[in-house]
C-alpha cells in the first residue's frame, strides 16, 4: 500500500494482491514505475516529462485493474450464470476499457491514441488471464476478439470524455461507480429473460457428374473421408470423418461421426433417390480448444451450438448429373446474434463443403469404374 501510494495511485489497487497470477503483474508494476510525482489533476503547467510519465504509471494500473475486474466479471458470467451474451461480449470490453481509461487520464488527460491503447490492453489482459486460468482456449478468444476491442476502445473514449468534461475525477464520481456496477445487474437480467435463439437453416450443393441412384448409394453411407486440410478444422472445430446408417427407411438411424464424437440422427423422411431427413437427439462437442490445458467452457461442454433437423435433397439435371443440397437448422446460443451467427453459419457451410465433396468423389469415382 505504501508503494502503490508512493506512485500516486488509488489505495484499492493493492487489493489486487489477492488475486492469483495477476498479483505477479502488479509486483512487476510497482518495481519498474518510478514514484514520488504527485501532481495535481488541474494543474495549470505540466511538462511533457511529467505527462508521459505519469500517463505511464497510470496507463499500467489502468490496465491491471481493468483487466482484473473484466476476468472476474467473464468468470461470473459463464460459469455462474452460464450466459453468454451481450453483457459478456459487450459490456464486459467496455468497463474494462472505461476501466483502463479512466486510471489513465483521472490525473493528466492523455490523448486519445493513448486512451485506446490502455483500452484494448486491457481486454489483452483479460484474453491472457482466461488462458492462463483455463477458463477459454485460444479459438473462442481469437473468435471473440473483433467484437470486444471496438467495444473496449468506445469504453476507453467514453471515460476520457467524462473526464475532460468535469475537470476532475471527483466530480464526476457516480459515472464510475455506475458504468461497472450496471453490468453485473445487466448480467443478471439476460439470465432472467431466459432467451431463447432463432432457428436458423444453413443450405449448401454441390452439382455431382453421377445420375441420381449412385448420388443416393453415397449419401446414406460413405468410407472414412481423408485428414481435413481447412485450417479450422485443423485448429480444433469438429469436423465429420465418416457416415453410415442402421436399418432403411424412416425410424433407420444415422451416425455421423465427428472428430469429437457422434452426432445421432433418426430418419423422419426416406423419399429414395429424393430427400433424406433427420433430427438430431445427439451431438458431439463443437470442437476441442487451443489451450495449453485440457479444458471444456461451459459453452462447448452444454453444446451452446446445437444442430436440430439436417437434410439431403437430391434433384436430378439430366440423366448423368444430380443437383446435391444439404441442409442444417440449428441454434447458437451466443449473443449478438447477428455477429455470431456469422461464425457459425460459415462453419455449418464448410462442414457440408467437406460431406459433399466427398460424396461426389465417391459417386463419380463409382460412375468411372463402372464405366471402365
Amino acid at each position: 500500500m505504501r508503494r502503490v501510494r508512493d506512485i500516486g495511485s488509488n489505495l484499492a489497487i493493492a487489493l489486487l494482491f489477492f488475486l492469483p497470477l495477476v498479483k505477479i503483474a502488479l509486483f512487476l508494476t510497482l518495481v519498474i514505475v518510478k514514484g514520488g510525482v504527485p501532481v495535481d489533476h488541474d494543474e495549470a503547467e505540466t511538462d511533457d516529462d511529467t505527462v508521459e510519465g505519469i500517463g505511464r504509471t497510470q496507463g499500467i494500473v489502468g490496465v491491471l485493474v481493468g483487466g482484473a475486474v473484466g476476468t472476474l466479471l467473464v468468470a461470473f458470467g459463464t460459469h455462474f450464470l452460464l450466459m453468454y451474451a451481450w453483457g459478456l461480449f459487450l459490456g464486459v470490453p467496455f468497463v474494462a476499457g472505461f476501466i483502463a481509461s479512466w486510471f489513465l487520464n483521472r490525473r493528466v488527460l492523455q490523448s486519445a491514441w493513448d486512451t485506446a491503447g490502455v483500452s484494448c490492453a486491457a481486454v489483452g489482459l483479460i484474453g491472457l488471464a482466461l488462458l492462463g486460468f483455463a477458463l477459454e482456449g485460444i479459438i473462442c478468444l481469437a473468435m471473440a476478439a473483433p467484437l470486444a476491442l471496438p467495444f473496449a476502445i468506445a469504453g476507453g473514449l467514453v471515460a476520457r470524455s467524462i473526464l475532460k468534461g468535469s475537470g476532475s475525477p471527483h466530480t464526476a464520481p457516480g459515472a464510475f461507480t455506475a458504468c461497472v456496477a450496471l453490468l453485473p445487474v445487466m448480467m443478471f437480467g439476460e439470465r432472467a429473460a431466459k432467451m431463447e435463439p432463432p432457428v436458423n437453416a444453413v443450405t449448401t450443393s454441390i452439382v455431382i457428374d453421377a445420375p441420381v441412384d449412385v448420388v443416393w448409394r453415397n449419401v446414406i453411407a460413405f468410407p472414412p473421408l481423408a485428414p481435413p486440410e481447412e485450417a479450422i478444422f485443423r485448429a480444433g472445430v469438429a469436423y465429420p470423418i465418416a457416415g453410415q446408417i442402421v436399418g432403411s427407411g424412416v425410424g433407420a438411424v444415422r451416425y455421423c461421426r465427428f472428430s469429437t464424437g457422434d452426432f445421432v440422427e433418426p430418419i423422419t423422411t426416406w423419399d429414395e433417390d429424393r430427400l433424406l431427413a433427420f433430427n438430431v437427439v445427439a451431438q458431439p462437442q463443437s470442437l476441442r480448444e487451443l489451450s495449453p490445458w485440457e479444458i471444456v467452457p461451459p459453452h462447448i461442454e452444454k453444446n451452446y451450438m446445437r444442430s436440430q433437423h439436417g437434410q439431403f435433397r437430391l434433384t436430378v439435371l439430366d440423366a448423368h448429373t444430380t443437383l446435391l443440397e444439404g441442409t442444417t437448422w440449428y441454434q447458437n446460443y451466443l449473443w449478438p446474434q447477428q455477429y455470431w451467427r456469422e461464425w457459425s453459419d460459415g462453419i455449418v457451410h464448410r462442414i457440408h463443403l467437406r460431406v459433399l465433396r466427398h460424396v461426389k468423389a465417391q459417386a463419380e469415382m463409382a460412375v468411372a469404374t463402372t464405366a471402365r
